[in-house]
């Protein structure tokens, strides 16, 4: 009995402490909201410190990314302005390259045209000259041999007989003789001598004149050939 007597005594009191004391229950609400805001700051800090983390890394992010573009941008202009130089470099070479393959085909037409004119000419001549050389060949022994009479009635000695008319390698005396002899109007034992030395000498002229217009075909031919080759490649 007494002891409940003591205990309603102390929670009379205990009521009465704090209903003496209000203050002291503002003070522990104060101090509550105090810790609850600092944590709540806590929190706000650490938020915030890892919102401006993340703002910095992006913003990093994207300053290089704009760079990189920018400079891929500069590449690729450079590429643009490149290849169009090239492309109108490339335009420029090939009219050029045609002007200069029909230039070519004109030097090789022109040059192929007045080397079959000499080869024409040098087929002609270079068969006169054989064809001489061959009635020369024919008519020397014939006179050594002293048969210029059957000798003059062949084709070689009418084509002897033309040589003596049109020759350009005999002096007028020469001719004179030659034709004379020709023409059986002339003693033939004194004469025969001086006609085969004549008929010799034209001869020796005849084949050095053909080696030379057969040496200069052939240069003239390689030449033409190697232009030809030049001009097509």
């Amino acid at each position: 009995m007494r002891t409940l007597a003591i205990a309603t005594v102390a929670v009379v009191a205990d009521r009465q402490a704090a209903l003496a004391n209000p203050i002291r229950r503002v003070v522990n609400m104060l101090q509550g909201l105090q810790t609850k805001v600092e944590a709540e700051a806590k929190e706000a800090e650490a938020l915030f410190a890892k919102f401006q983390c993340y703002c910095a890394s992006n913003d990093k992010k994207l300053s290089d990314s704009i760079s990189s573009g920018d400079e891929a941008v500069t590449r690729l202009e450079s590429s643009v302005k490149s290849t169009a130089a090239e492309k109108t470099q490339t335009k420029s070479d090939l009219a050029s390259h045609k002007e200069d393959r029909e230039a070519a085909k004109k030097a090789i037409a022109e040059a192929t045209q007045m080397r079959e004119k000499e080869h024409s000419d040098f087929t002609a001549e270079s068969g006169d000259l054989k064809a001489n050389i061959g009635a020369l060949n024919q008519a020397i022994p014939a006179i050594e041999k002293g048969m210029a009479g059957s000798f003059l009635q062949t084709a070689a000695g009418s084509k002897l007989a033309r040589i003596a008319e049109v020759s350009m390698q005999l002096t007028d005396g020469q001719k004179s003789d030659l034709q004379a002899f020709l023409q059986g109007t002339s003693q033939y034992a004194p004469a025969s001598g001086q006609i085969v030395g004549i008929l010799k000498t034209m001869k020796d002229e005849m084949e050095a004149n053909l080696a030379e217009i057969t040496k200069n075909e052939n240069e003239a031919a390689q030449s033409h050939a190697g232009m030809v080759a030049a001009k097509n490649s």
